[in-house]
């Protein structure tokens, strides 16, 4: 008599296992929510023990159960005061509407929207104030972190944008046509890509600036490795800087009125001072140098020799001079030639 073989995949078995894994899904997005919640508030109450001040319009979590949809508005964070020209203290920022998106199964893995507007209020490094409003905050980014919580990476992106001076000092820009960014960490290295596209230079910049560079800058962009990046994101820039902290870059450019400039840099921070070499690539360098004196931004005295240089400096492929910069003792030099203090 022959044996009957029972199926291996039958259907109630399938039906079995999909409830299996919805309720997993679901005990996992209301996981999540939970934690999502309590970092939220242990989040608020921490930077409340050091004395910022936050508030919101309050949050609200969708998307159940495949992902977390989170979503608040009317945000407010105002930093602890000081007299001190401290970067840490003395600004406070709201903004209109926060979205941010993850699927259920992958919670390590952040999309963050902002929509409406920025008003942001700070102080210069001179105790100058600076309030303005950020028109539109059209701001997509995504962030993905470690279990441990460090991050992994990160990419920003904002859209043409207008800053409108409400307070005190106008910002240096009032018009961006594109900002985006992009942040890869590996073996304590952080990768940063930065560009800027069509800026507008607030009519208030100084004269002499304006005459010899103009107002728009259609590109400013640099690509940087960071040594000691888990230090620089728990302890922050201070610690990092103290403990020796080290950039580089084989590639950056600006491209600004008459100069058309790309370089490099290697730059170690002793005591907190920069020091290190800057490698400058400059189109024409004769007639921008020219109108600096004229308009006083390099002294008359230094123009001679300054041209020697550049004479005797190769011209590459591109029609481009190099100069070559250095930092010491917080002095930037070309050659013997001091040209500004740090």
């Amino acid at each position: 008599m022959s044996k009957t073989r029972k199926k291996l995949i039958t259907i109630p078995r399938l039906i079995i296992l999909a409830l299996v894994l919805m309720l997993l899904l679901m005990g996992a997005w209301i996981g999540l929510r939970s934690l999502l919640v309590k970092g939220l508030i242990t989040g608020i109450e921490d930077m409340e023990s050091q004395g910022y001040e936050v508030s919101h319009g309050g949050l609200s979590v969708a998307g159940f159960p495949f992902s977390l949809n989170a979503s608040t508005d009317k945000i407010s964070v105002r930093a602890p005061t000081s007299d001190m020209p401290d970067p840490a203290k003395n600004w406070s920022i709201t903004t209109d509407k926060l979205d941010l998106h993850s699927a259920t199964l992958t919670p390590l893995s952040w999309d963050i929207r902002h929509t409406g507007k920025m008003r942001i209020d700070m102080r210069g490094p001179d105790g100058e104030r600076y309030m303005f409003d950020l028109t539109p905050a059209s701001i997509n980014a995504n962030a993905a972190v470690s279990l441990s919580g460090s991050l992994k990476s990160a990419q920003f992106d904002m859209g043409t944008a207008s800053l409108e001076s409400l307070v005190g000092t106008p910002p240096i820009v009032s018009k961006i046509g594109d900002l985006n960014a992009d942040i890869k960490v590996s073996d304590n290295v952080g990768h940063i890509k930065v560009q800027a596209k069509d800026l507008r230079l607030s009519p208030k910049i100084p004269g002499i600036l304006d005459s010899v560079l103009g107002r728009k800058i259609p590109l400013v962009e640099m690509n940087v490795d960071v040594d000691n990046w888990a230090l620089l994101e728990i302890e922050g820039a201070e610690a990092w800087m103290a403990a020796g902290g080290r950039m580089r870059t084989d590639h950056w450019a600006v491209n600004w009125g008459r100069a058309d400039i790309i370089g490099d840099f290697n730059i170690v921070f002793k005591d907190g001072i920069p020091e290190g070499k800057i490698g400058i690539r400059i189109k024409k360098p004769k007639p921008l140098l020219a109108k600096a004196v004229e308009a006083g931004l390099v002294p008359e005295n230094y123009l001679k020799t300054v041209n020697g240089l550049i004479s005797l400096s190769e011209t590459d492929a591109e029609g481009r001079k190099s100069i070559d910069l250095t930092i010491k003792e917080g002095v930037v030099k070309m050659g013997f030639i001091p040209l500004f203090e740090l």
